[in-house]
């Protein structure tokens, strides 16, 4: 999967979430306001014990996704770094080998040159 598609998945699943992260700010401070509390405490009075799960149960798997998307990205970008560092190292030998051809070609073609005229 490449970069670009990894980084769309990740907008898209921060879109998904938006909508429920807009509702769940607005209730948090509207049931503070109610039963007179602040923070989780407002949040775990006002809504029941099964959304809470829930919405727990969401923010869990979305971190996880976005963890294993994060490490799968770091990944790649090490191989890309190290395949470019290899073709770094790598293109001196590449060039004399490319040498090497072009002369073996040479000295074939003379050899049968050399076999045409002999004959």
């Amino acid at each position: 999967m490449t970069k670009r598609k990894k980084l769309a998945l990740l907008k898209q699943g921060a879109k998904l979430l938006e909508p429920l992260l807009r509702e769940e700010a607005a209730l948090i401070p509207a049931a503070g306001r109610v039963i007179g509390k602040k923070g989780s405490e407002s949040v775990a009075l006002a809504l029941p014990l099964q959304q809470i799960k829930k919405y727990g149960l969401l923010a869990g798997g979305a971190v996880l996704g976005l963890t294993a998307i994060g490490s799968t990205v770091r990944t790649a970008s090490y191989r890309m770094a190290v395949s470019r560092e290899l073709k770094k190292q790598l293109r001196p030998i590449h060039e004399k080998l490319d040498r090497l051809e072009k002369e073996n070609a040479e000295l074939k073609a003379e050899l049968e040159q050399e076999r045409k005229k002999n004959r």
